[in-house]
């Protein structure tokens, strides 16, 4: 890796432990209060020189590692509401939140209706970056969110499975009727941005099941290329772990940058694993 800010990277695993500073920081306590002093206020006052640091970084992070993790950012014992509001402050100092539903909901809470969840195959959120702010990590210590760059899992699967590759950069039907947004996407899962980046679009379930409403039969060599697929996501130098704590930040460029989840198991009450998520355009990141 370089030291460029503005050039996307293909990052490993050893990379990303290398060199933290390219897509995490942290807030001082200071920091972070007179940030939601201003949230308070709505207005952006004493927090001014934090909002442009976080801008830069944001920037820097989500241009050459396709992501940005910020920690110590919120008080997670404020109320979910008073947590939203300040979310939304704080990001549209960045960008343009969008909706994430057909309800138009700009944030949303994801917690576990049990005790447990499964584990989340990497994927592809369908807005240009994703947010997550953690309110609380899971009981047990699981629940990881795992990222993985589009550029390495393509130039893996470029030099070990050309093949694969090129049913990976051919046309995919994803239906996604009844859901947000674009009802049915054609796209290839792998492919070059219109600005020279290893760009990816991925939804594992929805890619599989599109034929069941109507889609296009997936031929044998589509079926291969998806299991190579999710193989080399899952490499130890690919899939990078990140376990968020209370207060920490995440935004995600989705063209970019795969996630997923770990599983794990919760305990009911104050202890639950809770995200708040937010939605954002990339214009202007």
């Amino acid at each position: 890796m370089t030291d460029r800010s503005t050039s996307e990277l293909g990052w490993t695993t050893d990379d990303l432990k290398n060199r933290p500073s390219l897509w995490s920081a942290r807030l001082s306590d200071g920091e972070r209060d007179a940030l939601w002093a201003d949230a308070a206020a709505g207005a952006w006052n004493g927090a001014a020189p934090v909002r442009d640091r976080l801008r830069g970084f944001v920037s820097q992070g989500l241009g050459a590692v396709g992501f940005a993790h910020v920690s110590n950012t919120a008080v997670p014992s404020r109320p979910e509401s008073e947590l939203a509001s300040g979310l939304l402050f704080l990001l549209g100092a960045l960008g343009e939140v969008v909706p994430q539903n057909a309800e138009g909901a700009l944030t949303r809470v994801l917690r576990d209706e049990g005790d447990g969840a499964t584990e989340l195959a990497f994927h592809c959120d369908t807005c240009d970056v994703l947010v997550l702010l953690c309110l609380q990590p899971a009981a047990d210590g699981g629940g990881h969110t795992r990222l993985a760059s589009a550029r390495t899992a393509r130039e893996i699967i470029r030099r070990e499975y050309p093949d694969a590759l090129a049913d990976l950069e051919a046309d995919w039907t994803f239906d996604r009727t009844g859901r947000a947004g674009q009802q049915v996407v054609v796209t290839p899962i792998l492919f070059t941005g219109p600005d020279g980046t290893s760009n990816c679009y991925y939804q594992p379930r929805t890619v599989r099941t599109s034929p069941e409403r109507g889609g296009p039969a997936l031929t044998e060599g589509q079926w291969r290329a998806l299991e190579t697929l999710d193989r080399v996501l899952y490499r130890p130098e690919v899939a990078f772990t990140v376990g968020l704590e209370a207060g920490d930040l995440l935004l995600l460029r989705n063209s970019r940058v795969l996630h997923a989840r770990t599983a794990y198991t919760d305990e009911p009450g104050p202890r639950a694993r809770r995200i708040l998520r937010a939605w954002m355009s990339a214009e202007g990141l």
